[in-house]
């Protein structure tokens, strides 16, 4: 059961907390991304003031802190950036480290509301379930400029930013919800050239999961068991002889992605593939 859970039973506790609420103090959650710079594939996060479509008649300045981690989960660059009002920003890997750099990992960022934002924050509906995020797309630009966009879909778990303490401690410090996942889109195996899945643990806990390529009815192709810290993240690529073997087998038509457990509640791999010799794809699951 969750912190804000156990608070809506207790009548004395919700007052309290919708009280803090109020003046300014909401949690908030910082989205993570995969962000990629080696290999043929160079990332560019971009972000925007959203604080500026949810509040129009209050613009304002608002600040990004953004960290960029290593395979290892960790934190290898951390710097911030102002946005202006209905302003966004592109960051390479020069804008955030400061030089170019090969490397590859979690990306999170954590957007801060100007106080004059802060202060207007209870007027959003439900206040006592309202916790701050700052989604965010990711591009990924191969050499001959084909462009994928990703938007993020899991948070970093393992920090909480803008509430009291000891909420932020207890927040962060949540048991990670730990599920096995499959996922719905199917790779057309006659057309797959290549294959890579890239996992991250957006927990504060280290977990273990096994990624794998499965059938239609589910059946393992071909499996990795891997075990990541907090922030870290592991890209594995399935064997093209593999992917041969399949084709000249014409069986099974189509594969999936499988991971058991997902690291967190949402915490879905990025799947990288290319298809018919064409340029390569990345996307969610």
């Amino acid at each position: 059961m969750s912190a804000l859970s156990t608070l809506a039973k207790n009548g004395v506790a919700q007052r309290a907390y919708g009280a803090v609420l109020s003046s300014g103090f909401v949690p908030r959650r910082a989205f993570a991304h995969y962000f990629m710079n080696r290999d043929g594939l160079r990332s560019r996060v971009h972000l925007q003031n959203f604080y500026s479509t949810f509040f129009p008649l209050s613009l304002t300045e608002a600040t990004a802190r953004v960290w960029l981690c290593d395979e290892s989960g960790k934190v290898i660059a951390k710097k911030s950036f102002t946005v202006p009002p209905f302003g966004q920003l592109y960051l390479g890997i020069e804008d955030i480290v400061g030089f170019d750099l090969q490397v590859e990992g979690m990306v999170f960022i954590d957007f801060q509301p100007p106080a004059v934002i802060r202060k207007q924050l209870k007027t959003i509906p439900n206040l006592q379930q309202l916790t701050v995020q700052t989604p965010f797309w990711v591009s990924y630009r191969d050499e001959h400029d084909n462009y994928m966009y990703v938007h993020s879909i899991e948070s970093y778990r393992g920090k909480v930013w803008g509430a009291v303490w000891p909420l932020t401690r207890i927040m962060a410090h949540a048991a990670p919800e730990r599920a096995a996942w499959q996922s719905w889109r199917l790779l057309d195996v006659e057309l797959l050239d290549e294959l890579q899945v890239v996992a991250m643990n957006h927990s504060h806990a280290p977990g273990t999961t096994t990624v794998s390529v499965i059938d239609d009815a589910g059946a393992t192709l071909w499996s990795q068991q891997i075990t990541l810290g907090p922030r870290a993240s592991a890209r594995l690529i399935v064997p093209e002889s593999d992917i041969t073997t399949w084709k000249a087998k014409k069986n099974p038509g189509s594969v999936r992605v499988a991971l058991d457990p997902l690291l967190t509640g949402n915490g879905k791999p990025y799947v990288i593939m290319r298809y018919g010799g064409g340029p390569l794809s990345l996307h969610h699951g």
